[in-house]
This record gives C-alpha cells, structure tokens and sequence, in this order.
C-alpha cells in the first residue's frame, strides 16, 4: 500500500492531469475509501496545491479568477465580437431571447440590439444597451451582484412566470468536459430557469475559457442545443467538445 505522502502526489497528479475530477473517481483509482480522498484534498487544498470544490478537486492551473465586467470588457475582445456575430446569423427575428449576464454577452447585444427581437435579461448592463434601442425589453429585477451587475436570487428567477422563450443565451467561466461552471451558484440558480422556459438553450464560451472550471457546475454541456465560440479553437478541443454538443464555431 502506497504511503500518505506518495498517494498525495498521485491525487494531486491526477488533478493536474485532468484539470477537474470527481472524488468517486479519485478514490476508485487509488483503491482507498472516499472519506480518506476527501481528507486528503482538504489537506491538499490548504497547501494551494489544488482547488477542492464540491464533489471533487480541481486543478491551480485550470482554475479562473472573477473579474468585475470592466475589467472582462478588455479581454479576448475580438473572440467576443466573433461570437457575437455567429449569435446574429443563429437567431432570427421576433424571436424572444433571454440574455444572462456576462461580457460575451454584452458583445452580442451590441450586435442583436437592432434586430426584431424581444429581450429578457437580468444582466443592467446589457438593459443599459438595450434602452437606447427601441426593442422590447424586460428586465429580471431582484437582488443585485454588483461584481458582475447582475440580478439574482428568487425574485429575480420569479420574472419566468409564464413567459416562453425561443433561445436562453448564456455565458461561463469555464467548460471543463461535460461541467459548465460559474463562480456564483444564484448565477446559475437563475440561468437554469430561464433553461426551463426555453425552447433551446446556447453557451457561450471563447476557446480560452475551455478546459478551464470554476467553483460551481450549473449544468451539464450536453444538456445544451450548442456551444458557439470563437473561430480561434483548436482542432484538439473542436474535436473533444464536439462530444458532447454541437458547436458552432
């Protein structure tokens, strides 16, 4: 039997390797009881050697920072925009499209914003956007999150009351495999409702953010019609995601 030390490099090297894996997984590779591979993340996660998450660990290195939206507003712009544009040719008129929050997002808004669509979203900045259009606009309210300026919680999840969607657009911090993730779990309380009123539902990522996890997994990528990225993914990353949607890219 492997010693406390080399089964903690072994969890570790298997974090690494993966970027996120279960506990069950853990602890049926190294044949050991799943309470001990948990006591062994909580040490492994107290020296910042991994990020021990719920139901499992991930990976320092494939982990992503939260940044407030003008901060995001900087980065990977022109994967953005490329996206936006996919999302114009994706949805067509008189459409009713709910929009979550996210910078991804808010480049896609500044594309969609004169098209014939109805908007619901919980995301002010992109209300901001959209009141200086004539659309049709319909803004969540609830409580605010101000790091991301985003309405959340059950008032907010209240606002699907009766409405149908045509597309749910949402963003993310990271895809890791079958996990989409996000750092707040309201975020995705509130995106998996929208979901249930949704006819189909899209994700939104840019390559960068693949093989990357957050704290919180709100839903399966394959539970979603498509993922849409930038044209910048490579062919080893088309070809592992392309199992479990279809992406457009």
């Amino acid at each position: 039997m492997a010693s406390r030390s080399e089964r903690l490099k072994r969890i570790k090297s298997l974090v690494d390797s993966t970027g996120y894996i279960p506990t069950s997984d853990i602890a049926i590779q190294l044949n050991v009881s799943p309470m001990t591979i948990r006591r062994d993340l909580n040490d492994l996660n107290n020296q910042k050697q991994i990020i021990k998450v719920y139901g499992g660990a991930q990976s320092v290195t494939n982990s992503v920072s939260e940044y407030t939206t003008d901060e995001k507003m900087n980065k990977n712009v022109l994967e953005k925009k490329d996206i936006a544009k996919k999302l114009v040719e994706l949805i067509p008129d008189n459409s009713t499209i709910f929009l979550g929050a996210g910078t991804t997002l808010l480049y896609a808004v500044l594309a969609l914003k004169d098209k014939d669509l109805t908007f619901i979203t919980n995301s002010l900045p992109a209300f901001s956007e959209l009141n200086k259009v004539n659309c049709h606009v319909i803004l969540s309210g609830g409580e605010l999150y101000k790091n991301t300026s985003e309405f959340l919680g059950p008032i907010a999840e209240r606002v699907f009351d009766g409405i149908n969607i045509d597309i749910a657009l949402a963003s993310t911090n990271g895809i890791i495999n079958d996990q989409v993730t996000t750092n707040n779990s309201q975020e995705g309380g509130i995106q998996n409702t929208a979901f249930q009123h949704a006819n189909k539902t899209v994700i939104v990522a840019d390559h960068t953010k693949l093989d990357k996890s957050d704290t919180f997994t709100f839903r399966k990528l394959s539970e979603f019609d498509y993922l849409v990225t930038d044209s910048n993914i490579d062919k080893q990353l088309l070809d592992k995601y392309s199992k479990y949607t279809k992406i457009i890219h």
